[in-house]
């Protein structure tokens, strides 16, 4: 979830700085209330999908086979990624200022 949550930080950081004109410090301030309990999430996410996808025994290879080779198991794993890369109350940017 690196990589997603990189984007989504870049996004939340252009956004916040471009509300606050010269007051970075305020930007700084919004950006880490909003993304902390995000980025919170997306590691207790990593914690647990980590030992999943490399198992350390016979038995936990075994489960993890069975899971990804079945749709219903499959699509449940892929809800509950989804549920944890999810920002809720993502900052809208206001439309540019059109240039002339």
């Amino acid at each position: 979830m690196g990589t997603g949550t990189g984007i989504v930080a870049a996004y939340v950081l252009a956004t916040e700085l471009a509300r606050s004109p010269g007051d970075h410090r305020a930007a700084f301030a919004r950006y880490e209330s909003l993304l902390r309990p995000y980025v919170r999430r997306c590691q207790k996410g990593g914690d647990r999908t980590g030992p999943f996808l490399a198992p350390a025994t016979p038995l936990g290879l075994r489960l993890r086979n069975a899971a990804l080779g079945h749709p219903r198991g499959m699509a449940w794993m892929l809800k509950q990624g989804q549920k944890a890369a999810t920002l809720k109350n993502l900052p809208q940017q206001a439309d540019p200022a059109p240039t002339h």
